[in-house]
């Protein structure tokens, strides 16, 4: 069990979720912009170089020996995507003073040092600049590793078919070609505009109590509330299907189909999670039962939903020979859903699988951090998630798979002088 103290802590936004669960305490810091190209590479960068120096600790090791001092603290920080937002994440994991029998002020320096780490890239000047050409080579290096991923790079050349003209086609991890040209200028500009414009918020985790709010206030502060609010892209109905495909030297080819649903409430979303999983996204799927097992369409395949902007992918790898009866199975198996031709219990068993991977998830701090997280961003909702959950029934099922429409086939497959 856990509760959740909402406040602020100098005009930021503040979830203390207090538990006792875990011997460790995490704080983690949210910062929300709009997804856009422009930004999304310098910011992966920057959120890499501020984890790794810091103004009092000017090499990566020495930073991390004082972590290790504080009994292996962690400092982490993560890129995402939530609707039509970029999120940086910066989260700091470290032992709970209550736990320790020497005299440590644990949650103050950690708090502290995180501030530092927020306020370091306003001081970069040429000294950082070997150590920012360091970053954008093992960045770059990373983004590559993706692309030679061929499964990675055909999701994502159907992503750019998909959204040629939405933002939504570049991913949370960045652009591979706007690395060389940015400058550590840029980094800096970058980050004056994160900790000026963004919608920021902190969190907390752990066996505290609100009294960690005066070691909260050390981390940063604001003059005035910043929000930014936070919003799916607006449905767009999918007209003809878009086709593309390519070639390459490969022996399994990849097919993935893109979907858009036209998903309105909390309480659609949650069907639309539900469908999919009953669709392609568990081990009791009918894309893995049938396509898989039962017709050996499939060396691997399974779907995904971005819920809260109404698409649903496809991703499956096939005999080059059979991509066009792969791809009509696939879509028949859509239909079973949308007539109904399905019993009540699979429905229910789903929701079984839904409930204990919630459990699961909310028994980690990670898991917590952004369930709260995404509860603040919300709009409200009369039913929790479980009631949600348990409301949806077979109907509904129906009703958001036809609600679902395909939009985009993208295969990348051998040539024929490869066969």
């Amino acid at each position: 069990m856990y509760k959740v103290k909402s406040s602020e802590v100098n005009h930021i936004p503040t979830a203390i979720i207090e538990t006792d669960k875990f011997k460790t305490v995490t704080v983690q810091l949210q910062f929300r912009s709009r997804m856009e190209r422009e930004r999304v590479t310098k910011r992966n960068i920057l959120s890499k170089m501020m984890i790794k120096r810091t103004a009092a600790f000017q090499k990566e090791a020495d930073l991390l020996k004082h972590l290790a001092h504080y009994y292996g603290a962690h400092l982490t920080s993560n890129v995402g995507r939530k609707g039509q937002d970029h999120i940086v994440s910066f989260s700091m994991e470290f032992v709970n003073d209550r736990f320790i029998r020497e005299e440590l002020d644990v949650i103050g320096e950690m708090c502290r040092l995180l501030h530092d780490v927020l306020e370091t890239p306003a001081h970069y000047d040429d000294s950082y600049q070997d150590f920012f050409n360091k970053e954008k080579r093992l960045y770059r290096n990373r983004l590559k590793s993706m692309k030679d991923n061929r499964a990675q790079a055909s999701f994502q050349a159907m992503l750019d078919v998909m959204f040629r003209d939405e933002d939504y086609k570049y991913l949370p991890h960045g652009v591979l070609e706007d690395v060389e040209g940015t400058t550590l200028d840029e980094i800096k500009e970058e980050h004056a505009r994160m900790m000026k414009d963004d919608d920021v918020a902190i969190l907390v985790v752990g066996a505290v109590d609100e009294s960690i709010t005066e070691d909260l206030k050390k981390i940063t502060a604001r003059s005035a509330k910043v929000e930014t609010p936070h919003k799916a892209y607006p449905f767009r109905a999918s007209e003809d299907v878009t086709r593309s495909s390519d070639t390459q030297q490969i022996e399994q080819a990849k097919l993935n189909m893109g979907f858009r649903a036209d998903v309105s409430d909390l309480q659609e979303q949650m069907a639309f999670n539900v469908m999919n999983q009953m669709y392609g996204g568990s081990a009791s799927s009918l894309l893995f039962m049938n396509i898989r097992e039962k017709l050996s369409l499939a060396y691997q395949i399974h779907s995904q939903v971005d819920v809260r902007n109404g698409y649903m992918f496809v991703m499956g790898g096939v005999d080059p020979g059979n991509v066009e009866t792969a791809e009509q199975a696939i879509l028949a198996e859509l239909e079973v859903l949308r007539k109904g031709e399905f019993d009540t219990t699979f429905v229910e068993e789903v929701k079984r699988m839904m409930k204990v991977n919630r459990q699961e998830v909310m028994d980690k701090p990670k898991g917590l951090l952004t369930l709260e997280y995404n509860r603040m961003l919300q709009e409200a909702h009369p039913l929790s998630w479980e009631e949600r959950l348990e409301a949806v029934d077979r109907e509904m099922i129906m009703e958001i798979s036809r609600k679902t429409a395909l939009d985009t086939v993208y295969v990348l497959t051998r040539s024929g002088e490869d066969e």
